[in-house]
């Protein structure tokens, strides 16, 4: 295992009282590291961070050394500026960064200069300047086309050109033509990139084809799926020819009655809608900006993804066969010319793996090459796409108070965990987790991904996902909420505690106050746990609250239960599991202490009534068991150096390939 450096990291800076910006943050997250419930598509998946200030003052300063490059986008209001700590923050970060890192200010105030030498020398995106209506959209375009365009050149010299391909002839009540006309105006309104047009990009006897393969060769392609375009032979060619030289390729589907035979090749491509039969619709500056940036960001997400694959390349399990990059998602269109005679190739593309029967199909056409996804080639799973059938993986994941002051988020935390279980899956594990039916929570994550496989024709196995839902949350469970459950699901559902004196009611709420209910909560998240580690053969925990539940955090007996089989411990998002690290270093966690779980009293009976029923917390004990534990202790199948890794990085790819190279290391076959 190498030390992977990703290519990028996205930092974005808003001050708390910048409402908007707050907001714009978190879209601009979601939209440059993907929808975290989309599970078998590939997404830009471009680590993300999002820092804001608190009462005591401005955030850490960035990790401008995580990546190869780091860019920090300053959403600059007047609150901003006008804060002496933010001032000296945003110093600190200017003269950190290194020559090829970006400080990229996107300001609503003219005054943004007087924030410092930052402001004052990088060019700022100025949307003091653009209608308060549209600045959220106007951000996006502009900062993406910024991030395309440097990632691609970083010294800036050469826009990303948009390349519109089109059918002129007529085939209902909007031609082509028009729409291209409309959008070639928008781009050319706007500093978003350059755009090439036949009419005028190809002068008068120049040679046509030529013409166009030159322009096609270094653009980003927009189709424009009117009627009569797959009619046209020149446009199936412009696809093609996209394809073959890996340009990205957007496809705005503006079909009115629809098409005789749609061309073989335009799929596998991101695709937006527009109904264009409404004048006002051609017109639509709305529609025209979502259609550039959406084009902007396959761009940005391709020459991304390329880089990631690059850096990932020369990892050891890669070693046994040559090595083909593949940025697009491979298709029998985009695959690497067959060599006669030659060995067999890997071909490296991005996450996510594809589905079994799109590997079957390219097998069948092409045995000489092995399809391999990023976080599978960082995790060794080459040779045996399936290392880890017949294992059973446990995944905890919960919010930590510390995770958002680490520059993270809900939506990077569920990314991950969504990205986890289409991983495990894929390399044969079972999956098992405890949790409840919340709307939006894993549980319906996970049967949201299960219906989504079976849609594929390749159903999940029969109860290869692991739901242990211990009392109450069993008890809870109605038969029309179990009749939902996929049969990929299995149900484990945990017995009533046994409370002295009292007959458990399954309405008792985990914060309830009163020491007999947290006593039946406790004794039941227990006995979930305990059988967990019977059942499972390793443990991945992420986060979680200082205080649970019971008179301990539910993390540190998550861990305990687990001590002797592989556990993972990914740090980055903080909680009881960067505790974990900090005791297995040696540490000793303030909130692994009695006093601190008695909260100034507040919980204190709810640990004596425990105490005087199954005996004294021996904190002390507790604690040195971890501390000699160490590192080593984890056994999880990574060198002391790996784990270190990652209890640290940020990055979600690099986490996925560590836990996937130890499991298989721990676990899988040799």
């Amino acid at each position: 295992m190498f030390h992977y450096v990703p290519p990028l990291h996205i930092h974005i800076a808003v001050s708390r009282k910048f409402s908007a910006g707050l907001s714009w943050a978190q879209r601009l997250e979601r939209w440059f590291s993907g929808d975290e419930t989309m599970y078998a598509v590939p997404e830009p998946n471009i680590p993300v961070f999002v820092w804001s200030d608190s009462r005591d003052g401005a955030p850490p300063d960035i990790p401008w050394t995580e990546a190869d490059r780091s860019v920090l986008v300053v959403l600059t209001d007047k609150t901003l500026v006008a804060d002496q700590r933010w001032r000296a923050w945003a110093e600190r970060q200017w003269k950190a960064k290194r020559d090829r890192d970006r400080f990229l200010p996107c300001t609503v105030t003219k005054s943004f200069s007087n924030a410092g030498p930052g402001f004052q020398t990088a060019n700022a995106i100025r949307l003091d300047r653009i209608a308060a209506r549209d600045r959220g959209d106007d951000l996006l375009l502009l900062l993406t086309h910024s991030l395309a365009r440097w990632l691609d050149h970083p010294d800036g010299s050469k826009p990303v050109k948009l390349f519109i391909s089109h059918a002129k002839a007529r085939r209902g009540k909007v031609s082509g033509r028009e729409l291209a006309l409309r959008l070639k105006a928008f781009i050319q309104s706007k500093p978003a990139g350059d755009v090439f047009f036949d009419e005028v990009g190809i002068a008068g006897g120049e040679d046509f084809k030529q013409a166009l393969a030159n322009s096609v060769e270094d653009a980003t392609v927009v189709v424009l799926l009117t009627d009569a375009f797959s009619s046209r032979f020149w446009c199936g060619w412009e696809v093609v020819t996209s394809k073959h030289k890996s340009r990205p390729l957007l496809v705005v589907n503006a079909l009115e009655e629809g098409e005789l035979t749609s061309l073989a090749y335009i799929g596998k491509t991101p695709t937006i809608r527009w109904d264009a039969t409404a004048a006002k619709s051609q017109k639509d500056p709305r529609m025209h900006r979502r259609i550039v940036a959406a084009a902007l960001l396959e761009q940005l997400r391709l020459t991304h993804d390329g880089l990631n694959l690059h850096a990932i390349r020369g990892v050891d399990s890669l070693d046994a066969a040559p090595v083909v990059v593949a940025a697009r998602t491979p298709e029998l269109a985009t695959l690497p010319d067959f060599v006669p005679g030659g060995a067999t190739r890997i071909l490296l593309h991005a996450d996510p793996p594809l589905p079994l029967y799109e590997r079957a199909l390219v097998g069948r056409q092409r045995p000489d090459l092995t399809l391999v996804s990023a976080s599978q080639a960082l995790g060794g799973c080459v040779s045996d796409v399936r290392p880890l059938a017949g294992k059973r993986v446990a995944i905890s994941s919960s919010d930590g108070p510390d995770r958002d002051g680490r520059g993270l988020s809900t939506g990077s935390q569920a990314r991950l965990w969504s990205r986890l279980g289409m991983q495990l899956l894929s390399a044969g594990a079972e999956l098992a987790y405890g949790g409840d039916l919340r709307s939006g929570g894993y549980t319906d994550q996970l049967i949201d991904l299960a219906h989504a496989v079976a849609d594929t024709g390749q159903p999940l196995p029969v109860g290869v996902i692991h739901w242990y839902a211990g009392w109450p949350i069993s008890a809870r469970l109605t038969v029309a909420e179990k009749e939902k459950l996929p049969s990929a699901f299995s149900l484990h559902e945990g017995p009533v505690p046994a409370v002295p004196g009292k007959k458990p009611n399954s309405k008792w709420a985990p914060d309830d106050t009163a020491p007999e209910r947290r006593f039946a909560w406790t004794v039941a998240m227990r006995d979930m746990r305990q059988a967990m580690a019977r059942d499972c053969h390793a443990r991945i925990l992420v986060g979680g609250a200082y205080r649970g539940v019971s008179p301990w955090p539910g993390i540190l007996e998550e861990f305990e239960t687990f001590i002797g089989k592989p556990i993972f411990l990914i740090g980055a998002f903080g909680g009881t599991t960067q505790l974990l690290v900090d005791a297995i270093r040696g540490g000793a966690p303030a909130p692994f202490d009695r006093d601190f779980q008695d909260d100034g009293g507040k919980r204190r009976r709810v640990r004596e009534y425990y105490e005087a029923r199954e005996g004294p917390i021996d904190w002390g004990a507790r604690l040195r068991r971890l501390q000699d534990l160490g590192v080593a202790g984890l056994a999880n199948g990574l060198s002391a150096q790996e784990n270190e890794r990652l209890f640290v990085t940020r990055n979600l790819t690099e986490m996925l390939g560590l836990v996937l190279a130890g499991l298989r290391q721990s676990l899988g076959a040799p």
